[in-house]
């Protein structure tokens, strides 16, 4: 349906969200968690990626992918991260898979009245908002060099 490696900018994402609206009009309620879900996960990509395009605007590298499966959509995302943030996202991530929907929403209010972390801009809140939209989210991490790790999410949304 939707699969994009390169570099991100606002005027992409708006042509890639307009795209996605387009394929997914037909059932309103789940693509609207498609879209949510996407877009989330697509500034996260933005805001976080440690690799940039070096060839002109140094804007942020990332995968974007969504799949149709007959009964889920599948949304991916992943983006090389600094290998010592490794263990913060997996920790985060561990809490949210370990939460029920009543916790996660309770959880959520907690972190947006938290002071946010490093150079986090929401505290985790996007994790947790994926994770009350969507059915299934998984978190994969390959350890590229000494500095570097490639983080992935995959995301299922029931149809």
């Amino acid at each position: 349906m939707l699969s994009y490696k390169g570099p991100l900018t606002d005027v992409l994402l708006a042509e890639l969200s307009r795209d996605i609206r387009d394929k997914l009009k037909e059932s309103r309620r789940v693509g609207k968690k498609v879209f949510s879900v996407f877009m989330e996960l697509s500034q996260n990509v933005l805001y976080y990626s440690k690799e940039v395009n070096h060839f002109g605007d140094r804007d942020k590298v990332g995968t974007l992918v969504i799949l149709q499966y007959e009964k889920y959509y599948q949304v991916i995302t992943g983006n090389m991260v600094r290998r010592e943030a490794v263990p913060l996202l997996l920790d985060k991530w561990k809490t949210v898979n370990s939460l029920d929907r009543e916790a996660l929403r309770e959880y959520k209010r907690k972190l947006r009245d938290a002071p946010s972390e490093g150079e986090s801009k929401g505290a985790g809140i996007g994790l947790v908002q994926v994770a009350l939209t969507s059915d299934d989210l998984e978190m994969k991490i390959k350890h590229l060099s000494d500095k570097f790790s490639f983080f992935a999410l995959f995301v299922n949304i029931m149809k």
